[in-house]
This record gives C-alpha cells, structure tokens and sequence, in this order.
C-alpha cells in the first residue's frame, strides 16, 4: 500500500514538473530576448563628433572614458544622451537633450537626433541619398540660386550664384552662373568664402550668418569686405558696407 502512493506520488511530481519546466524555458527565453532588445536599442546612438549637448543633466563623472561613458549612458533607459569632453575625461549624462553646439574635442551621442542641428557622423546611408535642394533669393536686385547638397560628414555645402544678374553687373564679369558664395551648412550656421568681383578681378573674403532652409525669412552674409586701391591691392577692410553684409531676401 505504502509502495503504491509513493508511486502515484512520483507520477503525479513528474507530470507536474515537465509543464514547470517549459514554462521556466518560454520566460527565460522572454527576459533573454527582452534584454537583447534593450541592448541594442541602446548601442544605436545618434554621433556627433566636435559636438557638446544643452539639456538637463542628470550626473556629471570625472576622469571617465568615453567608452565607459557610453556604457553607463547605454545601460540607463532615463539617458537621453551623453557628451564626453577628451581634454579632462569630463562626461556628463542627460536626461533630456534640448539642443547642441559645435565643441572642439567633445563628442556627444544621442538617442534621438538633436532637432535644429546637423545629420549625425554614423547617418551616413540617408546623407547621401538627400538630394541637393534650391531655392532662389534676391540680392542686390539681382536673382540669386542658392544650392544645397548634403555632405556624408552630417553637414551640407552651400553654393550662391547668380541666376539673373542686373545688367550693370556684366561689365565686371558678373553674368549667369557666377559665383557669389560658397561655403558650408552646419545646423543653421552658414559659412564660407564670398567673392567680390571688380576691375581687379575676384578675390575672397571671410562671411558667416544664420541660414535656416525651412524658413522663408531674409538673412545676412557678414564679414569685413576688402577694399582695393588703384593698383589693386588691398587698402583697407570695411564692416560698414553693402558688401560686407549682405542681404539675401526670398523671392
């Protein structure tokens, strides 16, 4: 009698067990691939080399590397971003990114894509699959053509020409085509090389401004325009002009 229950009873534990036993595997197999998951959402940051984040900060970490930054960013599913600052090994966790600005020798990753700001540096499938865009200005009563090509690196060129210069214009050489700018988009600062034709031929000068290609507002080329002598060479510079600021209004 005594041998009869013991082995119901061991029955009765394996016909329990084996359901146990799956069930144990199918939530095993669920935390195992919950947790891959996370990972590697997580390894998929948005990288911006030169680059240093504004936003709340959740924890700032001394003499930290970059790598271990990442690491307590990546596995924090509160953190936002992170920017690392190589000189002194700063590293500073965001809970929220607001926006970011160009730091020499600070590198930052996001979760998201900073909005306002240029392609991340690892975007580099979508850089090159945007086309170049047009739009065209007026400037100094003539009609320009401003170009933009997206660059692989996450920022873009930008290039201004004349498309219907004003007729006195031609006798210094200005006709379609020719080249008023060229320089380079990062977020929405704009800067480059402006060319100043004239009797002396071209020469360059520095400009910088705030260019916006979602926006139909006016903006401004700014930089101090070189102003030549009679044997051509550079007198002076001038801050005050036309040419040292120029206008550019939609059209």
């Amino acid at each position: 009698m005594m041998r009869d229950l013991k082995n119901w009873l061991r029955e009765r534990r394996a016909k329990i067990a084996g359901p146990l036993t799956a069930l144990y595997g199918m939530l095993a197999a669920v935390v195992l691939v919950g947790s891959a998951v996370g990972q590697d959402s997580g390894r998929r940051f948005n990288e911006y080399p030169d680059t240093a984040l504004k936003g709340f900060i959740t924890a700032e970490l001394p003499k930290t590397d970059i790598g271990a930054c990442r690491r307590i960013c990546q596995e924090r599913s509160g953190c936002a971003g992170f920017d690392h600052r190589q000189q002194n090994k700063a590293c500073r966790l965001f809970g929220s990114v607001a926006a970011a600005a160009s730091g020499a020798g600070s590198f930052a990753a996001t979760r998201e894509r900073v909005p306002g700001y240029r392609l991340p540096s690892n975007a580099v499938e979508e850089a090159t699959q945007v086309g170049p865009t047009q739009s065209t200005w007026t400037h100094n009563g003539s009609v320009m053509s401003l170009q933009v090509t997206r660059s692989a690196d996450g920022g873009s060129k930008v290039k201004i020409v004349y498309d219907l210069p004003k007729s006195e214009l031609a006798s210094v050489g200005i006709q379609h085509g020719t080249t008023l700018f060229e320089g380079r988009l990062d977020g929405s600062n704009l800067t480059g090389k402006a060319r100043l034709t004239g009797r002396c031929g071209i020469i360059q000068y520095d400009v910088r401004g705030l260019y916006d290609a979602r926006s139909l507002a006016s903006f401004y080329l700014r930089g101090p325009s070189p102003k030549r002598g009679n044997d051509c060479t550079i007198q002076s510079w001038d801050s005050a002009g036309p040419n040292a600021n120029l206008r550019f209004d939609p059209s």
